[in-house]
């Protein structure tokens, strides 16, 4: 297969977009990557319509493992990332993802979307209607950590089902459940993020691996031409939405945040 500039364009877009995303609101940026993965990058890569979905949430779990970790280190020199909410996170968060991108691989793709949106939808409602939220730090407690664990499980198995490294939702759980700042959530996110798209990607290669109708450069579910095109500068951008995030007041990033998950859950839908 040829690749022209129009196949290349559509993943250097998505690059810069999901860097910046991945600094400015904590997230990997798949709620972006998958629609246009879906209905842009593919496409014009005549990429076959039975495995679109899932080659859509595959490489931009992929895609994500790069940005995340450029936000993480962008994070941590904000000292905004607690590490030992991130174990408790990420442990069973590892588990739920590759559980999550398993049971992914056996369900129809119009299905996959369909879920997908209906899922953006509810949380961004959740956000909307929450209580303006404090910028004061964290009270969270390590010696309770079961609420932090059955969020890392839960947030894993929707990172690995829906292609997304889980930034979208477990930022407002952590907010409403572990009483944490935005800004710090942010941070945590991301460093979660880092690890969950790890295990989902590997569990999408896994589960693709041999599959019928599969484009050229495709390992398993994941596109690696394309994971390469849009990784890199996706590297550049996280840092600058970071700077940007911390200029920000924490109830105007929630909300732009919660806006961002509405339009791109009714887009999926419909």
């Amino acid at each position: 297969m040829e690749i022209s500039f129009y196949h290349i364009l559509p993943f250097v877009v998505i690059g810069i977009t999901v860097g910046f995303m991945g600094g400015f609101l904590g997230v990997g940026g798949g709620i972006i990557m998958i629609p246009l993965l879906t209905y842009w990058a593919f496409p014009t890569m005549n990429v076959s319509p039975e495995v679109i979905v899932h080659l859509a949430f595959g490489t931009s779990l992929a895609i994500i493992i790069p940005t995340s970790l450029a936000g993480s280190l962008a994070h941590i020199k904000n000292d905004n990332v607690l590490w030992r909410i991130v174990i408790l996170l990420a442990i069973p968060g590892i588990i739920g993802s590759f559980l999550g991108s398993t049971l992914a691989a056996y369900l129809k793709g119009p299905l996959l979307q369909a879920l997908f949106g209906v899922v953006l939808v509810i949380t961004s409602l959740q956000m909307f209607l929450e209580q303006k939220i404090s910028a004061e730090t964290s009270n969270f407690s390590p010696s309770l950590p079961f609420p932090a664990i059955i969020i890392g499980f839960l947030v894993g198995v929707f990172s690995g089902f829906f292609g997304l490294g889980g930034g979208v939702i477990i930022i407002p759980l952590m907010v409403r459940f572990l009483k944490i700042p935005i800004h710090k959530a942010m941070g945590i996110s991301i460093a979660f993020v880092f690890f969950a798209s790890l295990v989902g990607t590997a569990g999408y290669i896994i589960n693709g691996w041999g599959k019928s109708n599969l484009p050229p450069f495709a390992l398993g579910y994941v596109h690696t031409l394309g994971w390469i095109m849009a990784g890199i500068p996706s590297l550049f951008l996280a840092n600058w939405g970071v700077q940007l995030a911390y200029k920000t007041k924490p109830f105007r990033l929630r909300w732009i945040f919660a806006a961002l998950v509405m339009l791109v859950g009714i887009r999926m839908l419909f």
